[in-house]
């Protein structure tokens, strides 16, 4: 093997590793987020804490203040061991004070929140749906996370949302 071909060969190991890392590590759900606007829409899909703020960027949308936007999750537990008992989805739109902020403003502080708690059995799905308005211009967080897994981590899903 020549060495313009050793580096390739590094990468393409660590990404196997890295694959085989994380389906070892025990994912349990899969969450896939959409926030619909009048002109754009966006996706983010399942990230995890921690580190505090996920793993991957999130995705930003642009929209203006008083337009109607759908907010649509749905969680889908892939976790195939059992019922996981009195897991709580709980989704919220909170003001943040920048785009990418890793410190989760508290739900108690959303425009909108709700939540639902349920026995997650293998490959049961849950989801919701809205209409909602912001009207005050500002940079807001579009979440979607769950508690009680009965895991070493928690998954959630997210989008920054520019309302001018």
């Amino acid at each position: 093997m020549n060495s313009v071909n050793r580096p390739l060969c590094g990468i393409t190991l660590l990404l196997l590793l890295r694959s085989i890392t994380s389906a070892a590590h025990g994912e349990h759900v899969a969450i896939d987020l959409q926030v619909i606007g009048s002109q754009d829409r966006q996706e983010a899909f399942a990230d995890r804490e921690p580190p505090p703020g996920g793993v991957n960027p999130r995705p930003r949308l642009t929209v203006n203040a008083g337009e109607p936007l759908v907010l649509q999750a749905i969680l889908t537990n892939v976790y195939p061991h059992g019922v996981r008992k009195d897991v709580t989805m709980r989704y919220y739109v909170v003001r943040t004070g920048a785009f990418g902020e890793t410190q989760v403003p508290p739900p108690e502080a959303a425009v909108t929140q709700g939540s639902a708690t349920l026995n997650f059995k293998p490959k049961a799905r849950v989801g919701v749906r809205l209409k909602i308005r912001i009207n005050e211009p500002g940079i807001y967080m579009v979440r979607v996370d769950t508690l009680n897994t009965d895991s070493d981590h928690e998954h959630f899903s997210a989008i920054d949302l520019e309302v001018k």
